[in-house]
């Protein structure tokens, strides 16, 4: 499927790709994005973002315009499964220490303190796997959740917010700015729309 020129603009190009009777309603200048509202579509020029350049919906088909928290999903779902994973290690290592295994193991003994065929050494060995893996539980899960709070940092710094513009039957147009000005623009392009304004 050939791609469509639209793909290929950039905001130095805007007049250029407007088709013949239509008008440029609004004009939003951002910091990196371009955003226009004219009588037949929505246009949103990105030359600074790390997607698409440049999208484009026509006006029936846009839903709305909001400010929506963006930020790596990775750390996220990394910070999630450290803590389900370190949770899950910590109270098998704390449940092991605590249930008194080791010292029955430790402490067991066969009739008159005489173990035949080598059953007391079977059972002191035992009792130090026991006690390594139960070491090794409690170490791997307080990793697991130092890791949690690694990755929740990282997500919280990448946290930030992006102007989103809905539109029916494809995936949103997410256009990389932030704070007020997103707002601003959002609240210019739900009007420019006509659009009721929820989001005072």
């Amino acid at each position: 499927m050939r791609q469509s020129p639209l793909s290929q603009a950039s905001d130095d190009r805007l007049l250029d790709m407007l088709f013949a009777g239509e008008d440029i309603e609004e004009e939003i200048e951002l910091e990196g994005a371009r955003i226009a509202v004219t009588s037949h579509r929505v246009l949103a020029f990105m030359p600074e973002g790390g997607g698409r350049r440049f999208d484009h919906a026509d006006r029936p088909n846009v839903l709305d315009a909001s400010v929506q928290p963006t930020g790596q999903d990775g750390y996220l779902s990394w910070t999630v499964r450290s803590i389900v994973y370190g949770m899950v290690l910590l109270g098998g290592g704390y449940l092991l220490n605590s249930s008194g295994v080791l010292t029955q193991l430790g402490n067991t003994k066969g009739p008159d303190s005489h173990i035949v065929g080598g059953i007391e050494g079977m059972i002191a060995s035992m009792a130090i796997m026991f006690g390594v893996l139960t070491d090794a539980l409690l170490l791997i899960g307080g990793v697991l959740l130092f890791a949690a709070i690694v990755f929740g940092g990282l997500y919280f710094v990448t946290r930030s917010e992006e102007l989103v513009i809905e539109r029916a039957g494809r995936d949103p147009i997410y256009v990389p700015v932030d704070g007020k000005e997103a707002e601003d623009a959002a609240r210019r392009i739900r009007s420019a729309l006509g659009k009721e304004d929820v989001q005072k």
